[in-house]
């Protein structure tokens, strides 16, 4: 038994490391790294450590998430700027969560075993590399471990009836709630598994106090803005719209191909739209099939299901708008870091089902669904180290991405920045020329762009360019 559990550790460890090892020599990447570590005056001096606790994570008005600009400090002021250290980092917290997700699905359902082929996805499934291959998804990585350890102490406080758990549970939600806000929600699952387990939901007071003061804190610090949809035929189109692309993540989960950096979705602008049309039709045919079945359907596949609905709302354009450009908003897979954890408890669910079923009716045998499933596995770690290829340059990541999502402006910015550092001017205008063309009211690109013609020696071009901007924000 000893040594089947050390077998495990090594498979979840070593499949980690083999997978992600190619990102570790990837550079700091152009779009939020640059921001919020290298060019960052707040990690350079820790002198600044107050105006972390006090300002926004992009120095603005929406973003609260100190303890991640902390580690940035930390790392800046042990390893300076050399970004192998920092994707370290992250391929370490990514692994350190394939376990605590090992131990804490492990407590949910009763099954440890369970529970390591829940690690065993989460470390291995490729969905997962925007977060992990991107230094600047430290703040999804990070909140995940606190709020995973947190999740792990309330249960083990319900087992032994131990206040030191309870404490423990509530200062690990804190940590979380300053690594990233959607770490809001665990008293939301918390309180699904209380009622899925049909305990006393009462305990959850002090996570109310808990959030009531993050909310007071974000009000006195004047970190609260959020975009709401301008009226309701908006809120309904934004919010159709992220349900397209939670087929789109469904799809992911079971085919990983074509993941790439920074994933989109058209928004919806008409009730008419052949496409809202459909995906309307689609979330009514599972809402009916689920209610048909509800009697067949275990508890802890409800859960999970509740689970996966708290952890997409932050996300869901519900609460505020999430959009990369005009008419898209993000639906990026970093989105399903945590989601992923009920997911897989679903998948294996699903499993064990299929198998129990085959192995009554015997219509394939065992063997061959076992090659199946190994095939399955094989299929994943391949599209992980296709992805961390991908990820170590970044070049080749954007313009890949590019080629999925030609619109996207982040990105043709971003290929513009890099061919600009490279010297490479006269590229670098035709993509700053494409990101304004798509979002021309983005002070952004029109400085770039204008850099690209005074660099070209046009300067009477260059100047026009400039005068054209009203108010150039913070750039």
């Amino acid at each position: 038994m000893f040594n089947r559990l050390w077998f495990k550790i090594l498979l979840i460890v070593s499949l980690g490391f083999s997978a992600y090892s190619f990102m570790l020599c990837a550079p700091f990447k152009t779009m939020d790294d640059q921001y919020s570590i290298v060019s960052n005056p707040l990690i350079h001096d820790t002198g600044h450590i107050e105006e972390i606790f006090t300002h926004g994570y992009f120095n603005d008005r929406s973003y609260y998430r100190p303890l991640v600009n902390l580690s940035f400090m930390v790392e800046y002021h042990i390893f300076g700027l050399d970004p192998f250290f920092y994707n370290l980092d992250n391929l370490l917290l990514h692994v350190l969560n394939a376990f605590l997700v090992w131990v804490l699905v492990g407590l949910i359902t009763d099954d440890f075993n369970l529970g390591f082929w829940a690690g065993f996805l989460f470390v291995l499934h490729p969905i997962h590399v925007e977060a992990v291959s991107n230094i600047s998804g430290r703040a999804i990585l990070l909140s995940a471990s606190f709020i995973l350890f947190s999740f792990i102490f309330f249960l083990l406080y319900l087992r032994r009836e131990r206040v030191g758990f309870l404490f423990v549970s509530m200062a690990a939600f804190i940590l979380g709630l300053l690594c990233k806000e959607s770490s809001a929600v665990l008293p939301g699952v918390i309180l699904f598994y209380l009622w899925f387990k049909r305990r006393p939901v009462f305990i959850l007071w002090p996570w109310a106090l808990i959030i009531g003061f993050y909310v007071l804190l974000r009000h006195y610090l004047g970190i609260t803005q959020i975009f709401a949809w301008r009226n309701s035929s908006e809120y309904i189109l934004g919010f159709v719209t992220f349900l397209r692309s939670v087929i789109t993540d469904v799809r992911l989960f079971f085919f990983p191909v074509n993941l790439h950096f920074d994933r989109s979705q058209r928004l919806f602008l008409s009730f008419s739209d052949g496409e809202f049309l459909m995906t309307v039709f689609v979330w009514i045919i599972v809402l009916v099939w689920l209610e048909m079945g509800r009697r067949h359907i275990k508890p802890i596949i409800w859960f999970c299901l509740a689970w996966i609905s708290l952890e997409l709302l932050p996300v869901s354009q519900i609460i505020t708008t999430i959009g990369v450009a005009p008419g898209v908003i993000s639906s990026a897979d970093h989105f399903l870091y945590l989601v992923s954890v009920p997911v897989f408890i679903i998948l294996i669910e699903t499993t064990k089902t299929l198998w129990d079923f085959n192995r009554h009716k015997q219509w394939i045998s065992p063997y061959v669904f076992k090659i199946a499933l190994g095939a399955f596995f094989v299929f994943l770690f391949l599209m992980n180290i296709e992805q961390n290829i991908y990820a170590s340059n970044e070049q080749a990541m954007m313009e890949r991405s590019l080629q999925i999502q030609p619109n996207n402006a982040r990105l043709q910015s971003s290929i513009g920045l890099i061919y600009a550092s490279q010297g490479q001017i006269a590229k670098a205008q035709k993509y700053f020329i494409q990101a304004l063309t798509s979002e021309p009211w983005n002070p952004r690109y029109r400085i770039s762009l204008a850099k690209t013609l005074c660099d070209q020696g046009r300067y009477q071009d260059c100047l026009n360019l400039y005068n054209q901007i009203d108010n150039p924000g913070p750039f």
